[in-house]
């Protein structure tokens, strides 16, 4: 039969390493229509396996031939194939031929990144849809769709290769076991490289299991030992896992230090850079801020010294040494994601502190960081590009919004590393600013899912996301476990958890809810009682006062404060459509009627009508609705300067709403009085004084210049 253009004449060598034992296995392979096929023996009748050429990128071609055992190093006529989540492929044979499958994949590599939506604003989204934000309908949707799932078929399993299938439970199941019984057999080289490998997979505990042997006489894997140690440390929070790193970060300096490890110069450099940044980020949870900020500078100088290093040549030789156990490729991605962070990062810092960023010697390059971390990610630079990605995921999500390009950073990541916590948590965030709910909650259960079921229970950040979500969505039981959960562990283990107030304020609020009328007003109580709030950040001081002001004076309109908390943490834009209608749906129906007793004397029901206006205006406002927005702000405006002093945030929040849909229905005037009367209010939670100061003078503006065109 005739093979398709492309197609191997006849079979040809294939070369692969095995995942789990690090031998390498020789086929022989012949592609068929779509796929590689290969086979036992070159005359076998039956296949071995298949591999899909859809799911096949080409590899880099000489530096990874480090990887084989040199006495099986392959030939010069070769074509390497990189599958996500697999080893990779060595292909043997004619020059023409390799080039034709070659020109064949590249033509497809295109065609496989999924699309994200054209725009970050709210693209209406059905209550019931399964599409991810960056998994369209569509071919383009597969490959994304296995790179999410743990159990993914990238190519055909070898039973030579992979005696151990992935458990199809619900549980996620560690690999520790199967190590445990080979780690001695591997050796230390190919048990940290396997050590990264599933490090940064969240196995953590197969890990362990391979660096353990090595982490007191290696510097190597005692290093990588405190970092196991520190992704574990960045989902709990805990203060004791992150002492218990510090003290494994002694023992690798310790390493370092001593005379009797061979490590190559430039190595040792890298890793006491990298235990030096190590070191700050757990002193930061530690609240040891001034030591942080000391080993920040000294890590940057460490990084600053290495950059001259970069030079490939140099990089080479050292990673060719017999006590170096890196790759050429994670040494420099190891210098890259450090001098990337830190350029990056000094560009971020407020105007008021560049002078003593600049006095404390830091540079600022923000390209710079930008193409370095780009660099570690787009050549897949070892262990650290999945930090870089994130990175890099995040600076364009918000300080130069390019969701496009997040997602495809994301994506790309998720292929190489389909297990890590931190890619799917950082995933759950694109899809969220992409207003995609339901698939933010998606993915954080994910992640949760790739941190194994104990520490899945102590990652309180993801939890309290996956609470957040809920919370938005109105699923108050499902918010309740949650965001309880991470209560508990704030309040009861010593946490690094910056906005401890706001989780008991939006608990609080689901109690309320869910008509737990008792133990909601006990978790205002515990926010009342905080005497001294100098050591809280704004944000929490202000959800303080508003939760005495709801245990005090507001006892019949509780209900509003879980959207209140939605308003005044800025989720309503975040919100898809059809969540927002929910949501004003929802308010219309706890909305108070208005009461003309005599023993309403201060006002509650007026309080809370003038609550409930207010969330519905800014629904309408986001919603693109300034119409029907414009049902509610005559009464609006008309209540909020009747309202007690005890709710005046509520009449300056109500009347600044009032005067931004006044103006886009060009009623200028109203607007303009709305907007008078909003600034002239002074103390109160939440202020925007500020912003309200700053519209109107953009309005002004607007009224002259159409004052002038009047006269002209």
């Amino acid at each position: 039969m005739e093979q398709p253009q492309g197609a191997f004449r006849q079979r040809r060598l294939l070369t692969k390493r095995g995942c789990w034992f690090g031998r390498t296995v020789k086929r022989w392979c012949q592609v068929e229509r779509d796929e590689l096929v290969y086979y036992a023996t070159q005359d076998s009748a039956e296949p071995r396996g298949r591999v899909s050429l859809s799911e096949c990128t080409l590899g880099r071609e000489s530096d990874q031939l480090e990887m084989w055992p040199k006495a099986q190093a392959s030939p010069a006529g070769t074509l390497q194939l990189v599958r996500p989540g697999k080893g990779p492929l060595l292909l043997s044979g004619p020059a023409e031929e390799l080039e034709a499958l070659a020109l064949r994949i590249r033509s497809r590599s295109l065609a496989q990144l999924p699309e994200l939506p054209a725009s970050p604003t709210m693209p209406e989204v059905p209550a019931s849809a399964e599409v991810l934000p960056y998994r369209p309908a569509g071919p383009a949707a597969e490959p994304l769709a296995r790179i999410c799932s743990r159990n993914s078929e990238w190519s055909a399993q070898v039973p030579e290769e992979l005696e151990h299938s992935p458990s199809r439970s619900k549980v996620r199941q560690s690999q520790a076991p199967v190590f445990q019984e080979v780690v001695q057999s591997l050796g230390p080289k190919l048990a940290f490289r396997k050590a990264m490998e599933l490090m940064w997979n969240y196995d953590l505990e197969a890990a362990h299991v391979l660096l353990h042997p090595w982490r007191s006489s290696v510097i190597w894997h005692a290093t990588a030992y405190a970092e196991c140690s520190l992704l574990r440390t960045v989902l709990t929070g805990r203060k004791s896992d992150a002492l218990a790193t510090l003290e494994l970060i002694k023992v690798a300096e310790t390493l370092r230090l001593d005379s009797g490890d061979k490590a190559p110069e430039l190595a040792q450099e890298v890793l006491s850079a990298e235990l030096l940044l190590m070191r700050s980020v757990l002193q930061v949870m530690l609240g040891l801020r001034l030591r942080a900020l000391y080993n920040l500078r000294q890590a940057w100088y460490a990084y600053y010294r290495l950059e001259s290093s970069l030079d490939p040549q140099h990089l080479r030789q050292c990673s060719q040494e017999v006590t170096c156990l890196s790759s050429y490729e994670d040494l420099r991605g190891r210098i890259l994601f450090g001098l990337g962070f830190f350029y990056m990062a000094a560009s971020l810092v407020p105007a008021s502190l560049v002078p003593l960023v600049r006095l404390a010697g830091f540079l600022m390059h923000r390209q710079k960081g930008k193409a370095y971390l780009f660099e570690a990610v787009e050549g897949n630079l070892g262990s650290r590009s999945a930090g870089a990605a994130i990175l890099l995921a995040m600076y364009h999500l918000d300080l130069e919004p390019d969701m496009k390009h997040a997602g495809n950073i994301l994506i790309a990541s998720l292929g190489r590393q389909p297990e890590n916590a931190l890619l799917h948590w950082a995933g759950s965030l694109l899809a969220w600013r992409n207003t995609f709910m339901s698939q933010a909650v998606s993915i954080t259960g994910k992640a949760l899912w790739c941190c194994g079921e104990e520490l899945g229970e102590k990652a309180i950040y993801l939890r309290y996301e996956l609470g957040m979500f809920h919370f938005i969505e109105m699923e108050w039981h499902k918010a309740h476990e949650h965001l309880n959960c991470v209560y508990a562990s704030v309040n009861s283990d010593k946490v690094f958890f910056p906005y401890s107030t706001l989780v008991t304020t939006q608990l609080a609020a689901v109690a309320f809810s869910m008509g737990q009328q008792e133990h909601g007003e006990s978790l205002c109580k515990e926010c009342a009682a905080v005497q001294d709030w100098s050591g809280l950040l704004k944000l929490e001081t202000d959800f303080a006062k508003v939760m005495q002001i709801f245990l005090k004076r507001r006892r019949h309109g509780r209900r509003m404060l879980a959207f209140e908390v939605m308003y005044f943490l800025r989720q309503f834009p975040k919100v898809p459509r059809h969540m927002l209608l929910a949501i004003k749906d929802t308010v219309q129906k706890v909305m108070p009627p208005v009461s003309e007793s005599s023993e309403d004397t201060e006002g509650s029901s007026l309080v809370e009508l003038a609550s409930a206006l207010t969330i519905q205006v800014v629904i309408c406002f986001y919603l693109g609705d300034a119409a029907a927005a414009m049902v509610f702000v005559p009464e609006l405006s008309e209540i909020c300067p009747r309202l007690p002093s005890w709710a005046t945030y509520l009449s300056a929040h109500g009347l600044y709403w009032c005067g931004r849909v006044l103006a886009l229905n060009e009623r200028d005037q109203d607007a303009y009085s709305c907007l008078q009367l909003a600034r002239s209010y002074k103390k109160y939670p939440f202020n925007i004084t500020v912003k309200i100061s700053k519209v109107i003078t953009q309005h002004e503006e607007h009224m002259a210049i159409e004052a002038n065109l009047v006269s002209s």
